[in-house]
């Protein structure tokens, strides 16, 4: 029998946690359709969208804590957030559709399952072909002598969390912790979705106050624009005066990219050269890449994509004036 719990509050969260090892239920954009071609058990439930610690956006002495089961939309139509972190607001304008911003989560899409054009079908189309690493076997369909899975992760907003030195709240066994959102993403991912139960609860992210005198932006390309996953995505900070930077690239590999050598290429930079300073960080970024096949583009098109990042370095080093 399947049971579906609603907790009003977090102490009855992890206690069902506890005791029933639930599915854990938010917008369910991601997880649905994972139970439906069987590639996610299906079981008890566990809807944390009525616990209001988890759908709370408030500023603290710390920063802004956002809570897990804010939706996307939600988020959006804070203007008092977007404004002090643009790149976490144009993240979440073009994530996904309309429809789905209004359902889907912060945490969800913090957690959502990395994606392979060979485990994101049917279970009918699935069994023409032997098991890969996602779903119990030993090999990965898209490079044959991989010792592991190259399945990418697709999140929009994980760069921008990532750019902002984000915290992830979290429980595990009833007890909170707190991590650099980067850690908590490649705990997340490492796991690749083969766990069927898990023991965490998120309770939502501490963005901690941006830095005086930095600039940030965040760009995506794919297909459809905000509709499809993203083709790559970019997200970048730079503060003019002390030529500081940070840039992030995701959809690219198991876990966003950091370009750190460009970074430091823009630090130690006395003039603002910006075809260098692309073409420094295109050639960093196609050696720490990990492409796969996609359903909707090649890799060589993939790889062409990259040259998108000149837009996010105008915008951040050469700013339009007024």
């Amino acid at each position: 029998m399947t049971m579906y719990y609603k907790p009003q509050n977090l102490e009855d969260a992890l206690s069902c946690l506890s005791s029933e090892s639930p599915v854990i239920l938010a917008g369910g954009t991601d997880l649905m359709p994972l139970i439906k071609n069987d590639l996610k058990p299906s079981g008890n439930y566990l809807d944390i969208t009525h616990i209001p610690s988890l759908r709370a956006v408030k500023r603290t002495t710390e920063g802004w804590f956002l809570g897990a089961a804010v939706t996307l939309s939600g988020l959006s139509c804070n203007s008092a957030l977007c404004t002090s972190y643009p790149a976490l607001e144009m993240a979440l304008r073009v994530t996904a559709s309309p429809q789905i911003r209004n359902m889907g989560t912060i945490g969800g899409n913090i957690l959502q399952d990395r994606r392979c054009i060979y485990f994101n079908q049917s279970s009918y189309w699935r069994s023409s072909i032997p098991k890969c690493f996602k779903t119990g076997g030993n090999l990965c369909h898209q490079i044959p002598n991989s010792p592991v899975c190259r399945a990418l992760y697709y999140s929009d907003l994980a760069p921008a969390l990532m750019l902002y030195h984000a915290q992830a709240l979290f429980y595990k066994k009833g007890e909170k912790h707190k991590l650099p959102v980067e850690t908590f993403i490649q705990n997340h991912t490492a796991q690749n979705g083969t766990t069927e139960r898990s023991d965490i609860l998120l309770e939502g992210f501490l963005l901690p106050f941006p830095l005086k005198g930095y600039q940030s932006a965040f760009e995506k390309i794919s297909i459809r624009g905000s509709v499809d996953f993203p083709t790559v995505n970019f997200a970048g900070a730079y503060c003019p005066e002390t030529r500081d930077a940070r840039l992030l690239v995701g959809a690219v590999a198991d876990n966003p990219v950091e370009l750190h050598d460009t970074a430091a290429f823009i630090s130690a930079g006395k003039e603002t050269d910006l075809d260098q300073i692309a073409e420094t960080a295109v050639k960093e970024l196609l050696s720490k890449s990990r492409l796969i096949k996609e359903s909707t583009i090649s890799v060589k098109v993939k790889k062409d994509s990259f040259q998108n990042i000149r837009t996010l370095l105008k915008t951040l080093i050469c700013p339009p004036e007024g």
